[in-house]
C-alpha cells in the first residue's frame, strides 16, 4: 500500500489541458532559449513535449508519473529543499503550484518555504497558502529576463498575504499580467483560480496588466489587458479584486465616496466577534431542556447563534418569541459572575455530557470551566457569510451573540437608528463587495478588518445614473462569485 501522501495533503490538483496549454504556449514563445522549471510538476502535464525540462515534486508517486509520461528531468524533492542547494537558472518556470491554506502548510516544510523567501527579502505572513512561496521561489531561480507562468488561486484579488507577493513581482518584473477567469478552472473545486503571467525578471513595472475573462480560449489570443497604474493599485490596498469592475465604475464609486464624505464602519462602530463556548451543544439549551432542568431565568440568555439567525432586520422581542415558541436552541447557559450555582445547575455540570464539555480545549483551559467569557450585548450584529451580502441587524431585545456573527457597538448611541435604516444604500452595498470575498458557492464572507473598511453614508442623495453604475457594480461582482439569486 502506498504511503504517499494523498493530493488534499499535497495541494496538488492535476490542471486540465486548455490551462496548461495556456501558459506553456506563453512561456515558451520563440524567444525563450535555456531550460525550463516546474517547481511542483505532479504528473509532468506542464513539461509533456519541451526539450530540456526539469521538475521537481515532493510526491514520490506523481514523479514516478511525470518520469514515464515526459522527457525531463524530475527529482523527487521539497521544492524549498532543494532550491537553496542548486546553481541552476531557467529561461521559464511554469506550472500550477499547490494551494494548501496555512492551517495544514506547517511543519519544517513551512518553515523552509517561509525562510527562502525572506533570504530573497520577501517577508511573508505566517498566515499565508503554500501558493505564494512558490511563486517567489520559483522566480528567484530564473535568468534575467525570464518568465513565470503559474495558476494562482483567486484570493491573490484579496488575501492581506498576497498583497506582499503582488508587490514583489512588480518590483522583479518588466510586465505582470493577471488573468481573472469567471468560469472554474478546477470544477470539482470551490476555489477560484487565475492565472498569472510575468515576463522580463530583474526589470521593474510601474503597473498591473488585468484582463477579465468569461472563460478561458482554447487558444491563447490577443487579450485586451488594463493597465492599471501603481497609484490606483495603492488606492485600492493593492486588492486585486477591485479590478473585476471596469475602470468607470471604480472611478465613480472613488468620487461618490470623497464627494458624499462616507464614513468607514470602523471609524463610527467598534467590531468584535462573540463568546466563545467550548462546547456549543452543551451550553446551548432549548428552552423545553431547561424547563425540564428547572434552570432559573437568571442563567439563561438568549443568544444569536449563527447567520441563520439574521434574516430579520430586528432581534426584537417578537423575533425572541418566536424563537422560544419554536423551541429552538437558543438559550445560553450564562454562569459567568453567578456566586452560588443553583442544585439544578451543579447537576446538569456533574453529567457526562458535562464531564465531557469539561474536557474540551476551550473549557479546560479557563477557570472555571464553565464560565463563558465575552457574553455581551451589542446594539448590532452582521452577518460574516452571505449570499446576497451582509446584512446589520439591530438588537432591540438585548440579546448575545456567538463568535459565528460580527457584534456591532457603535461609539455614538444617536447613529444606530441611521446606520442601521441606511446599510442597503448602493454605496454600501457594493462597498461590501468589494471589501468582502468570495468564499465558494456563491457566498460572500467579511471578517472583521474587511468589515470595518465597509463605507457608510447615511444622507447619500444621488443622481439614477450613480445609483445605476454602483448598483451594476454589485451585480458585477456577485456575478464573479459565481451567486444567483433564489
Amino acid at each position: 500500500m502506498s504511503t504517499s501522501p494523498s493530493r488534499k495533503d499535497l495541494g496538488s490538483y492535476y490542471t486540465p489541458p486548455v490551462v496548461v496549454r495556456a501558459l506553456v504556449s506563453w512561456a515558451m514563445r520563440g524567444d525563450v532559449s535555456g531550460p525550463v522549471l516546474d517547481p511542483a510538476c505532479g504528473d509532468g502535464r506542464f513539461l509533456a513535449g519541451l526539450e530540456n525540462a526539469v521538475g521537481v515534486d515532493v510526491d514520490p508517486v506523481a514523479a514516478a508519473e511525470a518520469s514515464r509520461r515526459v522527457n525531463a528531468e524530475i527529482t523527487i524533492a521539497d521544492f524549498f529543499a532543494w532550491a537553496p542547494q542548486t546553481n541552476r537558472r531557467f529561461a521559464a518556470a511554469v506550472g500550477n503550484p499547490p494551494f494548501i491554506r496555512y492551517q495544514r502548510f506547517a511543519g519544517q516544510a513551512r518553515q523552509r518555504a517561509l525562510e527562502y523567501c525572506a533570504a530573497q527579502g520577501v517577508e511573508l505572513s505566517g498566515l499565508c497558502s503554500s501558493w505564494a512561496p512558490f511563486v517567489v521561489g520559483a522566480s528567484r531561480l530564473l535568468m534575467r529576463g525570464g518568465r513565470l507562468a503559474f495558476v494562482v488561486p483567486a484570493e491573490i484579488g484579496h488575501a492581506v498575504y498576497a498583497r506582499a507577493v503582488v508587490r514583489y513581482l512588480l518590483r522583479s518584473f518588466e510586465r505582470v499580467e493577471v488573468i481573472a477567469v469567471r468560469e472554474k478552472l478546477f470544477p470539482d473545486l470551490s476555489e477560484d483560480c487565475w492565472l498569472l503571467r510575468a515576463s522580463g525578471f530583474g526589470g521593474r513595472s510601474d503597473a498591473i496588466h488585468f484582463v477579465r475573462l468569461d472563460s478561458l480560449p482554447v487558444e491563447n489570443g490577443s487579450w485586451d489587458f488594463e493597465p492599471v497604474s501603481m497609484e490606483e493599485l495603492e488606492r485600492w490596498g493593492f486588492r486585486l479584486r477591485a479590478l473585476l469592475l471596469p475602470s468607470s465604475i471604480r472611478a465613480a464609486y472613488r468620487e461618490i465616496a470623497v464627494a458624499q464624505a462616507a464614513s468607514r464602519l470602523g471609524n463610527v462602530a467598534r467590531l468584535g466577534i462573540g463568546y466563545v463556548t467550548g462546547a456549543n451543544d452543551f451550553f446551548h439549551l432549548r428552552p423545553s431542556t431547561a424547563a425540564a432542568f428547572g434552570f432559573p431565568k437568571e442563567v439563561l440568555r438568549v443568544s444569536v447563534r449563527s447567520n441563520r439567525d439574521l434574516a430579520v432586520d430586528d432581534v426584537d422581542e417578537a423575533v425572541v418569541r418566536r424563537w422560544l415558541d419554536e423551541d429552538r436552541a437558543v438559550l445560553l447557559l450564562n454562569l459567568g459572575g453567578v456566586r452560588e450555582l443553583p442544585r439544578s445547575v451543579e447537576d446538569y455540570l456533574d453529567s457526562e455530557a458535562g464531564r465531557a464539555a469539561s474536557k474540551t480545549y476551550k473549557c479546560r483551559n479557563r477557570q472555571p470551566w464553565f464560565a463563558v467569557p465575552d457574553v455581551q450585548s451589542p446594539q448590532a450584529f452582521l452577518s460574516i457569510m452571505s449570499g446576497r451580502g451582509p446584512r446589520l441587524v439591530g438588537n432591540s431585545a438585548g440579546v448575545t451573540c456567538t463568535n459565528s456573527v460580527h457584534a456591532v457597538h457603535f461609539r455614538n448611541e444617536r447613529d444606530v437608528t441611521r446606520y442601521l435604516a441606511n446599510w442597503r444604500n448602493a454605496l454600501t452595498t457594493l462597498s461590501c463587495e468589494l471589501e468582502g470575498h468570495a468564499l465558494g458557492g456563491g457566498v460572500l464572507k467579511i471578517e472583521p478588518a474587511e468589515a470595518r473598511r465597509v463605507l457608510l453614508a447615511p444622507e447619500l442623495d444621488l443622481s439614477e445614473e450613480q445609483e445605476e453604475l454602483l448598483r451594476s457594480g454589485t451585480r458585477e461582482l456577485r456575478r464573479w462569485r459565481h451567486y444567483r439569486a433564489a
